[in-house]
């Protein structure tokens, strides 16, 4: 097993939650010189080769200053999204029903709710407290087996094998968690978080599988793990973005947004002001400066939106287009729709197509059969709101918003290879 896998397995093992995931990810940021900044900090330079983030809840934002000024050599920009569909607890779960203690849960995003059932799943996420007269948000993870949601036997839903499992979230997916009285979980919490259950006044938490990443394959050519998508592709960003020892001409931006899943509208998602107001930051602050703002940066500025692809499945075919057949570790998918659900138009491909080749790596084409509503990404959104030149790309996988799904173990080089061109390549 490659070095870069086993370094993907561990950070998609430490990012159990959005929130953790930007944990994890900070701590990688500041073992390498970067400096966390509090988004109500006052003005401070930023001079050629500063590194710096700012964090808020799921989503982070850093950069690499570069050596001219913004609005002459724009930014080079990362994006991914830190969440995944799963189930979230509801803000008052527990119930009780048959002698069995129940937590409700809402469904985040668009999970394959049927592979949910029958695993043993823990519980991570933050908790809001309120401590020493003011509000503390605190990591949690519980990686015990305390939720499981049970399938029905057969014998009781004789064609699941002919019709699949049907889930109704509201009747089928309550966790059993045991069989005592109610008021266990905020105890639970505290424990977790350092605190009184009375001090905890809200949280984001969600289930999520106890089994562990791992390799697989004949070849150690595979990765199996939850959350894949998208974390995967913020992983291949981060050490894309670690892998630039010395500041170019053009900053070098890193954004990976929550609640890509949900539509991206939140305060911090990228339909957010979030990261314009940090870039409008570093114009402003950058020690070297010239004329224009924001928008003259903008103008002169590239953004690579990583999402993950939908790689073809050997026994499904049927589902792709026949001259787009993206492979697991055959190298980043470049994704293309006309009705701009993702942002690739021809010079943004071509910008990723020639980083590719500078690098030595071989790219594939993906677009939706025409006849299949297309998903989408953070790109479109972060496109139009920056007015942002913007290429759609990704690392081929199967079993996209399962519990667990898979990907390449090759292709994590040859993604971070051409992320770390793409942020040192001007106009």
């Amino acid at each position: 097993m490659g070095t870069d896998a086993q370094d993907l397995i561990d950070y998609l093992e430490a990012s159990p939650s959005p929130y953790h995931c930007v944990a994890e990810t900070a701590v990688r940021l500041e073992a390498s010189g970067f400096r966390r900044w509090e988004e109500d900090s006052p003005p401070a330079a930023i001079a050629p080769g500063d590194r710096g983030f700012i964090c808020r809840s799921g989503t982070i934002v850093a950069w690499i200053a570069g050596t001219e000024a913004p609005q002459e050599r724009g930014f080079r920009i990362l994006g991914a999204h830190t969440d995944s569909p799963n189930l979230r607890l509801k803000p008052r779960p527990e119930s009780t029903k048959e002698g069995y203690l129940q937590w409700g849960l809402e469904v985040y995003g668009s999970p394959i709710l049927a592979t949910w059932t029958d695993r043993d799943l823990g519980i991570a996420g933050r908790v809001t407290c309120w401590i020493d007269g003011g509000l503390q948000d605190r990591l949690v993870r519980i990686d015990d087996a305390v939720a499981r949601i049970p399938n029905v036997a057969i014998h009781y839903n004789r064609e699941v094998n002919q019709k699949g499992l049907h889930v109704n979230p509201q009747k089928h997916l309550p966790a059993v968690v045991g069989q005592g009285e109610s008021g266990a979980l905020l105890s639970l919490l505290a424990e977790a978080a350092g605190c009184l259950p009375e001090e905890i006044k809200g949280w984001d938490l969600g289930l999520f599988d106890l089994q562990a990443p791992t390799v697989g394959g004949l070849d150690e050519e595979f990765i199996f793990s939850a959350r894949i998508d998208n974390q995967y592709s913020c992983y291949c960003a981060v050490r894309g973005f670690l892998a630039l020892e010395e500041a170019s001409p053009t900053t070098a931006v890193m954004a990976l947004f929550d609640h890509e899943e949900v539509g991206s509208r939140s305060g911090h998602g990228a339909s957010s002001l979030f990261l314009e107001l940090v870039l409008e930051r570093i114009v402003r602050d950058h020690t070297q400066q010239a004329e224009g703002g924001l928008s003259r940066a903008l103008t002169k500025s590239f953004m690579v939106s990583s999402d993950m692809a939908h790689g073809v499945h050997p026994n499904y075919t049927e589902y792709h287009d026949p001259q787009h057949k993206p492979l697991l570790n055959g190298g980043p998918v470049i994704k293309t729709n006309v009705g701009m659900s993702y942002a690739t138009d021809s010079e943004a491909a071509a910008r990723f197509r020639l980083a590719c080749e500078q690098e030595g790596v071989p790219y594939q084409e993906h677009i939706h059969r025409s006849d299949l509503r297309c998903g989408s990404t953070i790109g479109p959104i972060c496109a139009a709101g920056l007015a942002l030149r913007t290429v759609d790309v990704g690392a081929a996988m199967f079993s996209m918003h399962s519990i667990r799904e898979q990907a390449g173990a090759r292709d994590v080089e040859m993604l971070t290879k051409v992320f770390a061109r793409v942020l040192t390549t001007a106009d």
